[in-house]
């Protein structure tokens, strides 16, 4: 009997000092306003920019706008394959119509455009056999031009359009990026990247001949290769501020912005020197990018822009192919993606290095689904079922534009968190993320958040825990439960649709400021919860 008392004195103890090393005390200060937040992660591309133009499209582009994740930029190529039109006589000329339908709704949804300049027409393609399957079997040439003169003359002819259409003002907040991922063999010409700087010094001056104030930027790198190589966004600035411009035999050429791209992860895994997809491999990307557009000080107000992200790389590499695309699947994502926020953040108020849109590539949909969660780099699945990365966004809405203090008591890289209000509101988000933990069953957090407020101690405030987690806001952990069916019937649709939603942890509640000092919940693995208190 001694021994089992013994034994179980040991093994409170030793549970109670887990439970400490696990304990995170937060200190969110409402009195302190630290910056201002604008939706910087809110920005999508459409995939592929055709289809914006069907039903999918346009339902797809509805439920971007109505989930808050494209509150910023939409990105589409302006396809002059699409636009080119030459007479019996030899005569070129570009009809836009098709580019204009796209903007229309994308305008309409109160969105931005960036528009890459992407897709070499083949009348005017120096190499017309270098073509690139498009989805669906549609083909796009990403050759050189047969000359520079002609690539002017599409350029011009496109931002007169657009100018004359929509006008300067609308059009002079859009992006004019300069081709997509010039440094793969299978988006330019033999990936020359000399060749490139020919492209983007005649599409520069062509596109500022027309206005100046239209802002245009690459050179849109891919993300690993430009991890590895860094050498290659070095040299493009390098011409970019000492450089002989093609166009105009002077020094240097214009850039309003910096596109890259930069992922968590290369082909569905962890990127190069990883196992498992990492925020911290992503931010290490951009703070490197950074120190080298610093290294010119004519380029250190250039803002840098993300283009493209997403968890890992290669879109539509599902899980027949790798198994660790399951994340883009599961909560995991979510938390990723919060703490990505979380992260910027941070980093935009300690040391800001001027990074800013953060466009999410949803190029999984260049794949037709056999059946749902089939681990592609998309928002919903077949069937429509939301992922729970799409619910961030739906949380991240829910944002005031003031930022206030917060303070952890601990070094533990796995616990994130940010605070936002306004005069009648409080949100804090709180993020468990282990990057290692791919099916999410790492260890859980107890968490305590001290609350010092503007209000009095009597305000009578709505007390509200949303919570993205195994069990909450997650279709795929139901769509699971249901033993993962490759054709479920309406009554499983209806079951796994109503677990799709941004969910409570429990009902709101009505309660004075005073019992709110102190908040304590638990946060399991790859979990984020948003307290919100509405006075």
């Amino acid at each position: 009997m001694k021994y089992i008392i013994v034994l179980l004195f040991v093994i409170f103890l030793f549970g109670n000092n887990v439970n400490a090393q696990q304990r995170v005390k937060i200190d969110v200060d409402a009195t302190k306003t630290v910056g201002q937040l604008t939706p910087f992660w809110s920005s999508q591309i459409i995939h592929p920019t055709e289809f914006l133009l069907t039903d999918w499209g346009n339902n797809f582009l509805k439920l971007l706008k109505k989930s808050g994740a494209a509150e910023q930029y939409i990105r589409i190529y302006n396809q002059p394959e699409q636009a080119i039109r030459v007479s019996k006589k030899g005569v070129i000329t570009y009809d836009w119509s098709q580019f204009d339908d796209m903007a229309d709704l994308i305008i309409a949804k109160g969105n931005k455009i960036n528009v890459v300049f992407y897709g070499m027409p083949y009348e005017i393609a120096a190499h017309p056999e270098a073509t690139r399957t498009r989805p669906y079997g549609s083909k796009v040439c990403f050759s050189t031009p047969k000359n520079y003169q002609l690539w002017e003359d599409l350029c011009i002819d496109f931002s007169k359009h657009v100018i004359q259409k929509y006008g300067i003002s609308k059009v002079k907040t859009w992006d004019f990026t300069c081709w997509n991922e010039p440094d793969l063999s299978s988006f330019w010409y033999k990936a020359d990247l000399e060749e490139y700087l020919k492209l983007y010094d005649h599409f520069t001056y062509a596109v500022k001949s027309v206005n100046k104030n239209i802002r245009v930027g690459g050179p849109a790198l891919s993300g690993t290769n430009t991890y590895n190589h860094p050498e290659r966004f070095n040299f493009f600035l390098e011409h970019i501020v000492n450089g002989k411009n093609y166009a105009t035999k002077e020094t240097g050429s214009p850039i309003d912005f910096l596109s890259v791209h930069t992922y968590g992860g290369t082909g569905g895994h962890g990127g190069p020197g990883r196992e498992f997809p990492d925020v911290e491999y992503m931010m290490e990307q951009e703070i490197r990018l950074a120190n080298i557009r610093d290294e010119y000080p004519l380029l250190r107000d250039v803002p840098i822009n993300i283009a493209e992200w997403g968890i890992s790389a290669s879109g539509t590499k599902g899980l027949k192919a790798e198994p660790m695309t399951d994340t883009r699947n599961s909560e995991y994502a979510a938390a990723f993606f919060t703490t990505l926020v979380a992260d910027h953040i941070k980093m935009q108020q300690e040391n800001d290095r001027n990074i800013r849109q953060f466009t999410f590539c949803s190029s999984g949909y260049e794949r037709i689904p056999e059946h749902d969660f089939m681990g592609y780099r998309t928002f919903d699945t077949k069937n429509g079922f939301h992922k729970p990365i799409l619910n961030v966004y739906k949380l991240l809405k829910k944002l005031d534009s003031h930022l206030i203090e917060v303070k952890k008591n601990s070094d533990d890289k796995h616990i994130t968190i940010f605070a936002t209000k306004d005069k009648n509101s409080i949100k804090i988000v709180v993020t468990n993320f282990q990057n290692n933990e791919i099916y999410n069953d790492g260890k859980t957090y107890n968490i305590s958040i001290l609350l010092k407020s503007y209000w009095s101690k009597n305000s009578k405030v709505k007390f509200s825990h949303w919570r993205i987690d195994k069990s909450h806001s997650n279709s795929y952990t139901a769509y699971k439960a249901l033993g993962s069916p490759e054709l479920p019937n309406p009554i499983q649709i209806d079951q796994i649709k109503s677990k799709m939603e941004l969910e409570l942890l429990e009902p709101s509640v009505s309660v004075k400021l005073r019992d709110l000092e102190e908040i304590n919940f638990q946060l399991p693995c790859n979990a984020v919860s948003m307290i919100e208190i509405v006075k």
